[in-house]
């Protein structure tokens, strides 16, 4: 790669990587109390990151921090989401079974705010008119189901999974490194030549596509892990986009996922190379029938 190329790759990364998360976006809050919270915590983790500079490693782990919901369930702010009430009996139906004690990114008062959201999805759902927002948080739901069946096909448990200081299994190495069957595991999850090499977090290894892992483990700590899990998995968050990716069924299937144009946008510099979610994503909008999406106009430099 030369000089200018790496340039124009490392700027590409910085591009998806360094959007402010969610809950830290002054945009729209006119409430002064609640932008003067938002402001004094951007102040003082600037505060902290001028005192204490911390080394790549630190970083990586840092990202993955709780995240707190700012806005009201009833108050959404969801933009642009994908068209999904035609599939929403297939997405309802397989609402996971989250343990709050073991999902380490959820807010204090996550069981609270699942309980509210599942009595307002499944009056909605009663009623058939299910709300934009509410489609786009059990599409989440569903994510955080992927996560979980693929985390344990591969061999690793949920309580691992979760701990924020985890590293994937198939990167350590060493006498006590864990044991793990390579025939047992999905072909589409089996570790690749960088993740055996490069200690990361195991929620990146929960993807059926290999170079899609490839390319968010190698961004090291220019991915921003704390937004890229919020867009995934935040479904409390009614101000969240509808950046995500859907799972139709078996996760371990990648013909099951497909990615919204807004993940697209956002995220699609870490798609480079993974032709086959790109095909997995125009067939499930063709069921809808919905636009192709061009993906040559969605990605832009991203492509490559």
């Amino acid at each position: 790669m030369d000089a200018k190329s790496e340039i124009k790759h490392r700027r590409n990364i910085r591009h998806a990587t360094t959007a402010n998360a969610p809950e830290d976006d002054l945009l729209g809050v006119t409430d002064p109390a609640l932008r003067r919270r938002v402001q004094n915590r951007l102040n003082q983790r600037a505060y902290r990151q001028r005192r204490n500079p911390r080394s790549r490693d630190d970083k990586l782990l840092s990202n993955r921090k709780p995240i707190r919901a700012v806005a009201a369930l009833d108050q959404p702010r969801v933009q642009r989401p994908p068209q999904l009430s035609s599939d929403h009996d297939s997405i309802f139906s397989n609402l996971p079974e989250v343990d709050p004690t073991r999902y380490t990114y959820a807010p204090p008062n996550f069981h609270l705010l699942m309980v509210q959201f599942e009595k307002r999805a499944r009056a909605a759902h009663a009623m058939g008119s299910p709300r934009t927002d509410l489609l786009l948080s059990l599409s989440r739901l569903n994510v955080i189901r992927a996560a979980y069946q693929n985390a344990v096909t591969a061999g690793m448990t949920i309580e691992w999974m979760c701990r924020d200081d985890a590293v994937s299994i198939f990167s350590i190495t060493g006498p006590h490194s864990p044991q793990y069957t390579l025939s047992t595991i999905p072909e589409r999850l089996r570790p690749t030549p960088v993740q055996r090499t490069v200690p990361h977090h195991p929620w990146l290894d929960i993807f059926p596509f290999e170079q899609m892992r490839d390319n968010l483990i190698r961004a090291g700590d220019l991915l921003d892990g704390h937004g890229f899990c919020h867009d995934l998995t935040a479904f409390w968050d009614t101000r969240s986009s509808s950046a995500t990716l859907l799972v139709w069924g078996d996760p371990w299937d990648p013909s099951n996922w497909e990615v919204t144009e807004e993940f697209a946008r956002k995220w699609g510099y870490f798609l480079r190379g993974c032709p086959d979610i790109l095909v997995s994503t125009n067939k499930w909008r063709a069921r809808r029938n919905e636009k192709p999406l061009a993906w040559r106009r969605v990605f832009g430099d991203h492509l490559g």
